[in-house]
């Protein structure tokens, strides 16, 4: 038989209202009186009833999770990090997958209302992917997580690309590089801009000039067409820095197929560490991981403390490095065969090129 709250009353020897306000963390209550009450909670194993908790607190809570695309690459490990957050504090979430449609994402956010929300995490897919303001639908607070980072009138929570780019960079200058390159995306992009500023800071610092800024896209496509770029403008080049593990996979195939080898010729870091999602015990790639669940933790945590009317930790999160063999040796051959398998018919998309700074 389910234990009632007035069964925690009896057994801790003080009334049902007391119990409850423990239970529910209101009211004033003696801090010896509730650690009797909760510890008696914990031995008789007793579950409060959801509904009546929250009817009690004015709150549903309920957390709404819009995704702008649930499919995309990033959301999942941010929505783990939220729901972390959220379920530490036994609050339930509903997700909701925009998938960068309007009309879908104004449907969703009036099932949030129909729900009761208490509030509403927006899980984006980086800095460069813009998303709708939601203040006008819903007067609750809003954290986004791994979107824009100055959302217009909400809080954003997001990884520090400039840290991310500098860690590019201590890692090649670590392993002798001195002949540097960055192969990246389109220069108006804020995720490229950051993290090439961080990377060029780190360089100076260590003394090596970054030789060549090459621009294009964040495809494999495009990691796999810049190596004749590279090669002709940068002959020598024994170091890169790609914008993301999709630029360095098809790059370090190109070199491959050219003779070059990697690591050994060419040292190369990418970015995201997409191989540690799947948790890769021997992965190809050095990689820069964003912690991308740390975001969505975080986040969460933020939405926490704001509907308690405190202000949570906002600063952005610090992203480590995903050794690999693109950098460190001892990769798996195979992994590159079938690299280069892909990529073997793929068409190159246009590209720009940026001299490196004062030429």
């Amino acid at each position: 038989m389910a234990v009632r709250l007035a069964d925690v009353a009896r057994a801790a020897g003080v009334s049902v209202p007391t119990a409850s306000q423990v239970m529910n963390g209101t009211g004033r209550v003696a801090d010896e009186t509730r650690k009797r009450v909760l510890d008696v909670a914990k031995e008789l194993d007793y579950r409060p009833n959801a509904l009546a908790r929250s009817v009690a607190l004015g709150r549903s809570r309920t957390i709404g999770v819009l995704a702008e695309n649930a499919a995309g690459a990033f959301c999942m490990p941010v929505l783990i990090g939220v729901n972390r957050a959220l379920s530490s504090q036994d609050l339930a979430s509903l997700l909701f997958d925009a998938r960068h449609d309007p009309a879908t994402r104004r449907e969703h956010i009036r099932h949030m209302l129909d729900r009761q929300v208490d509030g509403i995490v927006v899980i984006g897919e980086g800095p460069d992917v813009a998303i709708a303001a939601l203040e006008e639908q819903f007067d609750g607070p809003i954290v986004h997580a791994f979107g824009p980072h100055d959302p217009p009138h909400a809080v954003g929570v997001y990884p520090d690309e400039f840290a991310g780019g500098a860690l590019a960079a201590r890692e090649l200058v670590a392993r002798g590089r001195t002949r540097i390159a960055h192969v990246t995306a389109g220069a108006d992009l804020p995720s490229v801009r950051e993290r090439e500023a961080g990377f060029r800071r780190a360089l100076e610092e260590a003394g090596v000039p970054c030789e060549l800024v090459l621009h294009g896209e964040f495809t494999r496509t495009w990691g796999q067409a810049s190596a004749d770029h590279l090669l002709a403008e940068l002959p020598d080049v024994d170091g890169v820095f790609a914008g993301n593990d999709g630029i360095a996979v098809g790059l370090a195939a190109a070199l491959e197929a050219r003779g070059r080898r990697v690591p050994a010729d060419v040292a190369i870091v990418g970015y995201d560490n997409v191989a540690g999602y799947g948790e890769d015990t021997k992965p190809y790639l050095t990689s820069v991981d964003p912690h991308l669940e740390v975001v969505g933790e975080r986040a969460g945590a933020y939405l926490l403390a704001a509907l308690e009317g405190d202000e949570g930790d906002r600063a952005p999160v610090a992203p480590a490095l995903a050794p690999g063999a693109s950098t460190r040796g001892e990769g798996d051959d195979r992994r590159l065969d079938l690299v280069e398998a892909l990529l073997r018919s793929a068409t190159a998309p246009p590209v720009t090129y940026l001299p490196p700074a004062g030429v």
